[in-house]
Parts: structure tokens; sequence; C-alpha cells
């Protein structure tokens, strides 16, 4: 087979049923891409490797299989080592392609195969539905908010991707990591067009999520800040973002509709970092607003 235009790079830990209609949406849904066009790239860190037996099933020359010993999100990079296309998109394993966006997916790569633009996919959360341009990394960063947390939005060109070298990456955001190494790009791409839906997981648990968004998110936004990749009014409107929108629905989520279980501990201490004084109460007040911020979400993109 001929290099992939674009590789749709998988992390996996089980959940077996959700990747399985995640790759029936790429192979039937989209099957009117050809496969030279794409490669899908597996990367399997649970040591059941339950997934194994969906190349098999679904039994076509450009989907690869990779068991990674590895911790957790680190799995997030090591993906992205195993592709060969000219363009890496990160995919969430339970995240569905809509008919038509692998197409235009491909063909959008296919456009800026010249001028190499970092690429970012918020999937209509930003209401634009479409994509457009930035003419910096700062700007970029304003407009994408808190976004370049999800892994789902990210891809980076194989070119970009192997010209990092070693680097030293976040644990629970390497993409994240990665999407900052990027901040010297002459053009970048905001992709908000609705092309995927998410397979929701009720009841997900496990990392400090509360940590990981007062800490750990917000320490990469303060390096690009330190480092005079963003402006100050940048960070700080990342930050309220995080603190009016994120934290409340994260909140939301566990207490009221209780659909996640991610752990709290130290929150009330970890959100005094990097957020102003009172923030934490006032992401107990924000979560008032919630579902109806929702609904409207919902009706934007339907």
């Amino acid at each position: 087979m001929k290099e992939p235009i674009v590789s749709i790079c998988l992390p996996c830990y089980g959940r077996v049923e959700y990747v399985r209609r995640t790759l029936k949406s790429i192979y039937e849904y989209n099957s009117d891409v050809s496969l030279d066009d794409y490669e899908i790239v597996i990367s399997d860190n649970d040591p059941k490797q339950n997934i194994r037996s969906l190349v098999s099933e679904f039994n076509f020359p450009n989907i690869h299989y990779h068991y990674t010993k590895c911790e957790g999100f680190m799995n997030s990079y090591y993906v992205l080592t195993y592709a060969t296309g000219q363009f890496l998109k990160l995919h969430n394993s339970q995240v569905i392609f809509k008919k038509g966006a692998l197409a235009a997916l491909v063909q959008e790569i296919k456009d800026n195969q010249k001028n190499k633009p970092l690429v970012f996919y918020t999937n209509g959360l930003l209401f634009k539905g479409c994509s457009f341009t930035c003419q910096s990394f700062d700007e970029y960063f304003s407009k994408l908010s808190y976004w370049p947390s999800w892994s789902n939005g990210f891809a980076i060109w194989k070119a970009d991707f192997d010209r990092i070298g070693k680097i030293y990456l976040n644990e629970l955001f390497p993409h994240t990591s990665l999407f900052i190494t990027q901040h010297d790009k002459m053009n970048y791409i905001v992709n908000d067009n609705h092309w995927f839906e998410t397979q929701r997981v009720v009841g997900r648990s496990g990392h400090n999520k509360f940590e990981a968004f007062t800490i750990e998110f917000p320490s990469l936004v303060d390096e690009c800040y330190r480092n005079n990749w963003i402006s100050l009014s940048t960070k700080k409107h990342i930050i309220n973002d995080i603190m009016t929108e994120y934290l409340p629905t994260l909140l939301f989520n566990k207490f009221v509709a209780r659909i996640e279980n991610y752990e709290i501990k130290d929150y009330k201490k970890n959100i005094k970092k990097y957020f102003p004084k009172g923030a934490y109460w006032l992401t107990w007040v924000c979560v008032a607003f919630v579902p109806f911020k929702m609904v409207i979400r919902k009706i934007k993109l339907a």
C-alpha cells in the first residue's frame, strides 16, 4: 500500500463494543473513502488485549494493531509513534465518525498538504460549524480555550511529530504537551465542523479529573504564558472558561446527574493554585447553569 494521507490513531483500553462501533462507523458509514487514503492504528495498553480480536473481525489491509506496555493516557502518545500517514489524527476509541466525515477530513488534509497548518478538531462545540484560520498561536489557543485538553481534537503532521524528538510529556495530557510544541507554526486551523458523535460511557471514573483541570492542564497553560507563547489575557481567558464552564460541568455530572464518578480529593485546595480567589465557590454556583447550557448546546448541534 502507498503512504496513507491520514492515520486515524486509536489508543484503546478495553471497551470492545465501543471500539467496534467506532470502527464500524469508519468502514461502513464512510465506505466511499479509498482504503489507500487512510489507515487505522490501534494501540492497546490493556494486558488482556481483548481489542485484538477486532482486527480479524474488520479484516481490512489498512488496520494495524499494536500492544503497548504503557500507563494510562501515555497511550495517546505511543499510538502516534506507530502511524505512517502524512497526517496523524488522534481519535478517542468511543467517538463515531458521522457519514461523510472521513471523506471531508481526507480532502481537507489534501488541500493543506503544502502549508501543513496545525489543525484542531472541536466538533462544532465552538458553534461556528466550519473551519477557520488563526494568525498566531496566541489567537489559536484563545479561540480553542480549554479544548486542547481533549485528545480527540488533537492532530499533527507526521513531519512535525518526527521533528519534536524527546520531550517531557504531561502524563495526563501528553497530547497537549505535543500541541504546545507547535507554538511556532505559521498556519493554524480550527475545524469546528460537527463530524463526530461520542458514545457516552455511563459511570466513568478513574483518575482525579478535578486535579487534572485545576493543576495539570492549567500548568501547561501557565507554561505557555511563561514562555511568551500566549498573552496574559489569553491565559486568563482559558482559566476563566475552565472555572465557569468545565469544572461546573464536572461537578454537575458527578453530584447531580451522577453519570460520572471521578475522584475529587483536594479539589478545594488545588483550585487555589492557578485560579482567582473565590473560584471554588464560583464553580459550585455555576453548576446551576449547566443543564441550560447543555440544552442550548444540543439544540445548536442538532
